[in-house]
């Protein structure tokens, strides 16, 4: 089967595209035409340039693909970003379905977030369709709902389509570097001597890519899973990053209330450079969000497990110390 991966060199693509060949299937690697390829040498792919924007250019490079994993998409803790998140993720993905539907690929996977299900009922977050812009927070929120929804209508059409919803995802092989990838660096390199108290339920990149295959072979069409990992403090998540590579943790706590009172001054400050902010209202408010997440349905209905998360601490901060090395090695 050839396998389309939108999306092929960013975090979850990769490691989508790496599990996959894997198992014995081809795999039709479409990336930006603007991305370097440095995440893909050594794989056995074919590789198309697209921008998932561009509806003739999708619609040409998905051309042959029996199945499309689309796991493009822009992440951002600004508001800043707004314009560029619904024509990345909202028209980006229409764009991709109605490339699927012209081709006549026969199954799609769409990478949502967590982030498009709501959190203001009582109990743990579960999956549900009853999906609205007015129920989440944040500008990317509110663009992988409207994503969501238009898999959801692709899958009413005809359109062989399943939803995933990873929590915070972390792992290897994140070449274009996270958030989080530059959080780690950051604090492993000495410049980051702080951080904000507060936790997140992290999910393994390779596990999302696992949960992708589950999906292609024993979902249900329309239907859409949580795949979560595990809930762990920062302070837990960092001093396991440092005991990994072999150095004394030595970050200070900032109180959480600080932390909000000045962040808007750093978000408007790493926004008026050009740069994606390192800090946000947003993002901390995620620290704080609700962590109470039931994704008892992927595993009972697909058979997924994931990996303990001190395994994937230990590998992704094994992956960013070789990639600071090697960065240090090309000075």
């Amino acid at each position: 089967m050839l396998v389309a991966v939108t999306g092929a060199t960013g975090l979850v693509g990769n490691n989508v595209v790496r599990f996959f060949l894997k198992l014995g299937f081809d795999i039709l690697a479409v990336v930006h035409p603007e991305e370097g390829l440095q995440s893909l040498e050594g794989l056995s792919v074919r590789v198309v340039r697209a921008d998932i924007t561009n509806p003739e250019q999708i619609k040409e490079a998905l051309k042959g693909a029996e199945a499309v994993v689309h796991a493009a998409g822009l992440v951002s803790i600004t508001e800043a970003s707004k314009d560029k998140l619904e024509a990345v993720n909202v028209e980006g993905t229409k764009n991709v379905i109605e490339a699927c539907k012209a081709n006549g690929v026969k199954k799609l996977i769409y990478i949502s977030s967590i982030h498009a299900l709501p959190a203001d009922e009582e109990g743990p977050i579960r999956e549900t369709k009853d999906l609205s812009v007015n129920r989440v927070q944040g500008a990317y929120a509110k663009t992988k709902v409207k994503a969501t929804l238009l898999a959801f209508q692709a899958a009413k059409d005809g359109l062989w389509t399943v939803v995933l919803h990873p929590t915070g995802i972390v792992g290897p092989y994140d070449f274009r570097t996270s958030i989080v990838g530059k959080l780690i660096i950051n604090a492993l390199s000495g410049k980051l001597k702080w951080y904000v108290s507060g936790g997140y339920d992290f999910v393994d990149a390779r596990d999302v890519a696992k949960a992708t295959y589950l999906a292609l072979e024993k979902g249900k069409c329309g239907e859409n899973y949580i795949v979560a990992g595990d809930y762990i403090s920062m302070k837990d998540f960092l001093e396991q990053c440092f005991k990994t590579a072999g150095k004394p943790f030595n970050l200070k706590e900032i109180p959480y209330g600080l932390a909000l009172a000045v962040s808007p001054f750093m978000e408007w400050y790493e926004v008026s450079k050009g740069k994606e902010p390192q800090m946000s209202i947003y993002a901390l408010k995620t620290l704080r969000s609700k962590s109470d997440i039931d994704s008892s349905k992927i595993r009972e209905e697909l058979g997924f497990e994931p990996m303990p998360m001190t395994q994937t601490v230990k590998d992704l901060t094994n992956w960013y110390l070789s990639r600071m090395k090697e960065a240090e090695i090309r000075r």
